[in-house]
């Protein structure tokens, strides 16, 4: 059971790295109050899950949860690559299609953390984990754009971690 609570506990590292890095490409908000947004809804989505999980889906196979998880992570790297260019960012302004995806991500999330068992309050604990690595994300995101040297690929690094975690998930 330790081991499966870290492993999620990196999951929602990189997740919370892949979301904070998505938006840093190209800012077209304020970010604080971007941020807070994007965490409500992750946050949110994922508490929502757990609930849902708990009560309702817990006759789900923890397979399907996972393989469901895989497959919209990466999805969702195939969805803002060919969807949106990242020199004008992958959230755009207007829109909701990538704030339904992002926050279905994270109910599935919040289903599997309810199959493998786990108490509903140790989100207390995630959130703030996953609150720091989302700004974890923008600070490593606006440091990479700052460096000349293969700049034009330090923008792809989002996507690369949304296959990343459909990577993890298979452990």
């Amino acid at each position: 059971m330790f081991f499966s609570f870290m492993l999620f506990l990196l999951f929602m590292g990189i997740a919370g790295l892949a979301i904070g890095t998505l938006l840093a490409v190209k800012v077209w908000f304020t970010i604080p109050n971007f941020l807070i947004l994007i965490a409500a809804l992750c946050s949110g989505s994922l508490f929502i899950g757990v609930l849902l999980g708990a009560t309702i889906f817990s006759w789900l196979p923890l397979f399907f949860t996972k393989m469901m998880i895989i497959l919209l992570s990466i999805g969702t790297a195939i969805f803002f690559f060919r969807q949106f260019h990242p020199s004008y960012g992958y959230v755009p302004y207007h829109g909701w299609i990538h704030w339904a995806i992002l926050g279905l991500f994270f109910f599935l999330v919040g289903l599997d953390f309810a199959l493998i068992g786990f108490s509903s309050w140790l989100l207390l604990f995630i959130f703030p984990i996953f609150a720091i690595a989302i700004l974890g994300g923008v600070i490593i995101m606006l440091r990479l754009k700052t460096m000349y040297r293969a700049r034009s690929l330090f923008i792809y690094l989002p996507l690369l971690l949304f296959v990343f975690l459909g990577l993890v998930k298979l452990v």
